[in-house]
């Protein structure tokens, strides 16, 4: 503040001595002109100053770390593909100078400069980029990369979503952060309202057991406490895992046959195995009345704006409102 002070002060003392100059002085004269010169580039850099002063912000990321932001981001990397898919949402692909190499989406994300793997990122090659911030994800960045660029003096923001609504969360996070604050308020309005005309339609529908498949060999599918949970629960679904101590659990053919999902989503991929699956599988009500569905598991498990569109593709399964054809014989 002491800073802040003297230089208004210099340039207050710079509009007097200009405005209380001989008013008879000609205002051709040279010396005129160079006090003009002198104010303009004083109040242009007090402006850029209290500017990047107003800016400077304290924010708190998911983890508990304070991270100081002292002017505009405008030079960010992206740790993970969801982060990258928020940070296009809210219009900031031409600041993005550094992404993983699994950031596939939008198309523009690939031809950003790759600074290596989601778990272990190069640091030399983070660092060479010169970041404003770097934004990471809890579970899948290693804590050892945050604290490293933290050693480095580079702003790291760390996020942790585990539901819905913790992802809106983020979004609003990331555009305070950045200064797409008004962009950021108008995106998630737009996706709380579909997420909210999802809600009001299931009120009158029946809700269906749904199991979601991660993979199936072993088997393991989803309990409480990850956001596709929610998501199933969101859509008018019952998790037939809910009652799971653990996010994601290994579950074997006798506890699929006894929890009988009506509905089984899975990634595109597994469809076929399950389709070799069938006879195994044959007393279970989602195979009988041909209820297996087939997700990219990108609008899925990465917590970004696509979740939404997951969102509204899982509620057309399970209500039996989507035009996909099953794709496993009876």
């Amino acid at each position: 503040m002491k800073k802040q002070g003297a230089i208004l002060r210099a340039i207050i003392m710079a509009l007097g001595i200009f405005y209380f100059q001989d008013r008879g002085e000609i205002m051709t004269s040279p010396f005129y002109f160079k006090r003009l010169c002198v104010v303009s580039f004083l109040i242009f850099s007090i402006t850029l100053y209290f500017a990047d002063c107003i800016y400077a912000k304290t924010f708190t990321d998911d983890i508990g770390r304070n991270i100081e932001i002292t002017k505009k981001p405008e030079r960010i990397i992206s740790l993970a593909p969801n982060i990258t898919e928020i940070l296009f949402f809210l219009q900031l692909g031409n600041k993005i100078v550094g992404v993983t190499d699994f950031c596939d989406y939008p198309e523009e994300a690939k031809l950003k400069t790759k600074v290596g793997w989601l778990i272990s990122p190069g640091i030399e090659k983070i660092i060479s980029l010169r970041p404003d911030i770097v934004f990471a994800t809890a579970e899948g960045n290693r804590p050892e990369i945050v604290e490293e660029l933290e050693r480095m003096k580079i702003n790291v923001y760390v996020m942790n979503p585990h539901n819905i609504s913790d992802v809106l969360r983020e979004i609003r996070a990331i555009g305070n952060i950045t200064g797409q604050v008004d962009i950021a308020l108008t995106g998630v309005n737009a996706l709380t309202r579909r997420i909210d005309n999802i809600k009001k339609k299931i009120v009158a529908g029946r809700q269906k057991r749904v199991m979601y498949l991660v993979s199936i060999d072993p088997v393991i599918s989803i309990g409480p406490g990850s956001f596709i949970h929610d998501m199933l629960t969101t859509a008018g679904g019952i998790n037939v895992l809910s009652d799971s101590p653990i996010r994601y659990p290994r579950i074997d053919m006798e506890e699929i046959i006894l929890k009988d999902p009506e509905v089984i989503i899975a990634p595109t991929d597994l469809i076929v195995l399950i389709d070799v699956w069938k006879k195994r599988w044959g007393g279970i009500s989602a195979i009988t009345h041909g209820n297996v569905y087939p997700i990219n598991p990108d609008i899925i498990s990465r917590p970004g704006p696509r979740i939404v569109d997951g969102l509204e593709q899982i509620y057309e399964y399970i209500h039996g409102t989507s035009k996909f054809k099953n794709q496993i014989s009876k």
